[in-house]
């Protein structure tokens, strides 16, 4: 059996090492909580959820989260970095919200979530687009590819639970989803997880749409909340959010937000 082989890519990912503040301040009266200088949440840097453009972060999450917290009135800030970064940021109290983080038993040790999930991840496996990888829905047919993750990224149970089992002998990490879809394209890689809004958005924006193709069927489909440390009581603004959230959906606000940055009749 091959020995299971973790191969961190940890040189590219070094100089995007950064992150952006963007004051996003919808009130500054009649909050009444303990965060004068208003939350501080964190989100991934992956287009077309969470991003910079024009030095301003962007995206179809941040702008959720920003309507929100407009209806609640309640000042907050956002910082765009890389995933793994924004879970270290949020479990040391550095931060207080991270957004969007699926619910796993081993977060519920630092993390207490809002209600109302603010996308549906759909999970899919893609490969070169000359590759004759097929899928039929058993992930164990899959392991003798290398494949490809991003450092300390969460892909529902079923695969996390295939990754931990080493089902896969060549695991290549990467810090993010930009660098994933260049090896994928380039060949380094036979396979890469990922989200499908996200891979494809990566895709487009570098110049490679025709050299990756999604495998079907997809593998899940996993709701994804924003959540806050334990180290304060936020249920107070837990509380007011989901109020602001579920209204948007009532008013179609929220699938608006999604029909801007991905056209009409997408699912989320």
């Amino acid at each position: 059996m091959m020995r299971h082989q973790r191969i961190r890519d940890s040189a590219k990912g070094a100089g995007s090492l950064r992150s952006f503040l963007f004051a996003l301040a919808v009130a500054t009266t009649g909050c009444g909580n303990a965060y004068p200088a208003g939350l501080v949440l964190v989100a991934a840097d992956s287009s077309p959820t969470a991003y910079v453009k024009d030095g301003r972060p962007s995206g179809i999450l941040v702008d959720v989260v920003t309507e929100a917290f407009r209806r609640t009135g309640e000042p907050f800030e956002v910082q765009v970095m890389p995933w793994a970064r924004c879970l270290a940021e949020v479990r040391s109290g550095r931060v207080d919200g991270i957004f969007s983080v699926f619910k796993l038993p081993e977060r519920n040790e630092f993390l207490t979530y809002t209600n109302v999930p603010v996308i549906t991840q759909v999970l899919a496996f893609f490969v070169p687009a000359d590759s004759d990888v097929t899928f039929d829905g058993d992930i164990g047919k899959l392991g003798g590819l290398r494949i490809g993750t991003i450092r300390g990224t969460s892909y529902g149970l079923k695969v996390d639970r295939a990754l931990e089992a080493g089902v896969w002998s060549t695991v290549v990490e990467t810090n993010n989803v930009d660098t994933l879809v260049g090896m994928l394209a380039l060949k380094r890689i036979d396979l890469a997880i990922g989200y499908r809004h996200v891979v494809l958005d990566a895709a487009r924006n570098y110049g490679y749409p025709d050299k990756i193709r999604e495998l079907s069927p997809g593998v899940d489909e996993i709701p994804s909340y924003l959540a806050f440390n334990k180290q304060h009581d936020y249920s107070k603004v837990i509380a007011d959010y989901d109020r602001a959230l579920t209204s948007m959906k009532d008013d179609h606000s929220f699938e608006a937000i999604y029909e801007k940055y991905l056209g009409p009749k997408v699912g989320h």
